[in-house]
């Protein structure tokens, strides 16, 4: 199964997948721990989820200047929001 990028994140978990990344880099920079960890954990069945279903491994990264989902060679983006 390929990936439509758009019409995933149009869908109820590609919406919630965003909102989960959001989340959890807005509870890192308030170093709210505990909603860290849950986000993390949500995440982790995500990024299980789109490797099963789309043979893809995506990752979390996160910098000074945005955070997202990428693939390890930073070659794909999932999602990626600037600050």
């Amino acid at each position: 199964m390929k990936l439509n990028k758009i019409n995933f994140l149009k869908t109820e978990f590609g919406a919630e997948l965003e909102n989960c990344i959001k989340c959890w880099d807005k509870w890192i920079i308030e170093n709210d721990h505990k909603a860290a960890l849950w986000c993390q954990a949500q995440w982790e069945v995500y990024r299980i989820a789109l490797k099963q279903f789309y043979k893809i491994e995506y990752f979390f990264t996160r910098t000074d200047e945005y955070f997202g989902v990428v693939t390890e060679d930073e070659t794909d983006w999932l999602i990626k929001i600037y600050r």
